[in-house]
């Protein structure tokens, strides 16, 4: 009988033991895959909430770009602030895209749904305000224009709060579930008390152990940047936010500064991410004993930092931030071998009663930043609402954005002006030079002159001058398959094409692509271009006369060492400059110019032409002088390419004695 109790005791025992022990395990199995669903559910929704923070941002920085855009006077500002308004666009897609990726619930999509309308719908608007103010246009019909962009775009703004809103309530609902799972399973815990009381509290002891830590991990993440263990971006903008709105309640002023470090690309570049994420983290600790303990700091993103100085007037922080710059540029960050001394450039804007939101106090302080960097780096720049700088380069930056989109789209066209032979010059072929022109949306022909200067600056020169060879070459071999009178063709080419390696390749893969004949081609080039790049320009040239290709020296006489090198550089025709040629009859020191420049050239065995001939009296003295071509508006215009016709070229007749 005792040995039945005691084995039913056991039994009983070890029955108990099973029992919690199975439910001990079903209980931490649960918490674990609680805690794991838990876990991807916060980082879904945190890279949501980011995702819809950087498309809000998108559009609060394109609405600055606007109002930005519409202070700027100077042409070159504003094209940099119209290609700033282009790539919020992009950033915005951007964002967009990656929120559609992580999936999205019933209500998340109709959200996204009313974001594509909207998108849609301001598109026409923001595109119809960036060029009305790029040219300049009335400043009702601007204003009309903003006005509607403006307000489309506090719709899309509040149906991105919405959406952000609605992430949080999702982050909180899943914190409660949690919650809820949590005091249910120590509750079963606490029941198995009864069967074995000492057991069931270690096992409870551990479980809460354990997904406390679990919790506040989380927590931490949610609101933390991994790599420096600074507060992100959405809990600074959320502390930013408590203090615009305590600045309003209670009167008191509080600053916010926006920190850039200056050459980090260079940390990167020669030393490799990981230099650059040691870099962070050692600045983080050197900023963070430089504030007081009561301030925050946050890590923005890249190499950008945030400080919120709370109860700090704006002379204070100004002597913060300075006192800020000092330590930067006494730290040294060494990795291995290599040493760097830094700079960091910092916007200071403060918050009072007048502050009205977080995207214009974030933007001022960032624009700060970036005058600061503007001004020379490592320095501290107080905001200023307005300041123009900030929309330097906008001209030249909607130029870019426009030329590149002339490329993709073939918005390119090209003209063409006759070169005449002059009375003694007899000649069997046609000789065109083909100008370029590009099409404007509205159908306007914009001639080069306009966007020519953009295109070098930005090194788009290039690509232009391929689109004019190739299309140049392919209209000549079809207008030689036609038969009729030879012609010959004049293409411009730019210094940047002239010293680039891959172009005579190009030119030549292109000339037996097409078929095209070589010896019907005449290169221009700038004399400025050509000595500025006298070893390459020769070279060059000898490689494509060497296939058959014949070379001008465009605006002769414009350099001061025009006769110095002409000796130099193998090309068959001198273009006289139109700047001395237009004035030849009434300026005795042009006409000299023109006469020893064409005298020089007949001496070397190269031919002539004068441009800028506009009236037959100008023709007539050049003809006298023994010019060999002319050409200009007193002969034809430039027309469209696609309508010339094989119509018997004309001739200079001398018209007067």
């Amino acid at each position: 009988m005792k040995d039945n109790i005691r084995l039913l005791v056991t039994i009983g025992f070890m029955a108990v033991l099973t029992l919690m022990f199975s439910l001990a395990t079903i209980s931490l199995l649960q918490l674990q895959s609680i805690n794991t669903r838990m876990e991807k559910l916060v980082e879904v929704t945190n890279m949501k909430t980011a995702a819809a923070n950087d498309m809000r941002d998108a559009v609060r920085l394109r609405a600055d770009s606007l109002k930005n855009m519409r202070l700027i006077q100077d042409p070159f500002e504003r094209d940099a602030e119209h290609q700033r308004f282009i790539s919020y666009a992009g950033k915005y897609r951007t964002a967009r895209e990656r929120l559609v990726s992580l999936g999205m619930d019933e209500r998340e999509t109709v959200l996204n749904n009313q974001l594509q309308q909207l998108t849609r719908a301001s598109q026409p608007y923001n595109d119809d305000a960036s060029s009305l103010l790029m040219y300049e246009a009335a400043t009702a019909e601007t204003s009309i224009v903003m006005e509607q962009a403006f307000k489309l775009q506090e719709l899309i703004l509040g149906i991105l709060g919405e959406l952000v809103q609605l992430e949080q309530q999702k982050t909180q609902e899943a914190l409660a579930t949690n919650r809820r799972h949590y005091n249910s399973t120590r509750q079963l815990l606490f029941a198995l008390t009864g069967f074995a009381l000492l057991f069931s509290l270690l096992v409870a002891r551990t479980v809460i152990k354990h997904v406390s830590a679990k919790n506040r991990q989380l927590a931490y993440q949610a609101s933390h940047d991994p790599l420096t263990g600074l507060i992100n971006r959405h809990e600074f903008e959320c502390r930013v936010e408590r203090a615009i709105q305590n600045a309003k309640t209670q009167a008191s002023t509080h600053t916010l500064l926006h920190l850039d470090l200056d050459q980090f690309k260079i940390v990167n570049d020669t030393c490799g991410h990981s230099a650059g994420d040691e870099l962070l983290q050692q600045l983080s600790q050197l900023l963070l004993g430089s504030v007081r303990h009561r301030d925050t700091l946050s890590r923005l993103g890249g190499d950008e930092f945030g400080m919120l100085f709370e109860n700090c007037p704006l002379d204070k922080a100004v002597e913060i931030a300075n006192s800020l710059l000092k330590s930067i540029q006494e730290f040294n960050f060494i990795w291995g071998k290599s040493s760097f001394t830094l700079g960091i450039s910092i916007g200071v804007v403060p918050i009072d009663r007048s502050t009205t939101d977080i995207a214009s106090a974030m933007s001022a302080a960032d624009s700060a930043c970036y005058i600061a960097k503007e001004d020379g780096r490592n320095q501290v720049q107080i905001a200023h609402m307005g300041d123009r700088r900030l929309q330097q380069r906008h001209g030249e930056m909607q130029w870019v954005s426009r030329l590149t989109r002339a490329l993709e789209e073939d918005q390119f066209t090209l003209y063409f002006q006759p070169v005449i032979p002059c009375a003694n010059k007899s000649r069997h072929y046609t000789h065109l030079e083909i100008l370029l022109r590009l099409i404007d949306d509205d159908g306007t022909v914009i001639a080069p002159g306009t966007f020519l200067h953009t295109a070098e600056k930005y090194n788009m020169v290039s690509s232009i001058d391929r689109w004019v060879i190739e299309n140049s070459m392919a209209w000549l071999a079809e207008t030689e398959k036609s038969g009729g009178r030879p012609i010959t063709i004049s293409i411009n080419l730019s210094g940047q094409t002239i010293g680039s390696p891959d172009m005579l390749k190009f030119i030549i893969d292109k000339i037996e692509e097409t078929g095209a004949p070589a010896g019907q081609i005449i290169f221009e080039i700038t004399e400025t271009d050509a000595i500025a790049n006298i070893t390459s320009a020769t070279s060059f040239m000898l490689t494509l006369r060497g296939c058959g290709f014949r070379f001008s020296l465009d605006d002769f006489g414009s350099g001061l060492s025009s006769f110095t090198y002409l000796k130099k550089l193998p090309v068959d025709f001198l273009k006289i400059d139109g700047a001395f040629v237009r004035d030849i009859l009434s300026d005795p020191v042009d006409y000299a110019m023109v006469r020893s420049i064409n005298e020089l050239g007949q001496l070397l065995g190269k031919e002539t032409i004068a441009e800028f001939v506009e009236t037959t009296e100008l023709a007539d003295e050049l003809e006298r002088m023994g010019v060999n071509y002319v050409q200009g508006y007193a002969f034809a215009k430039p027309r469209p390419l696609s309508n010339h016709t094989q119509n018997k070229a004309p001739r200079l007749v001398l018209v007067s004695s």
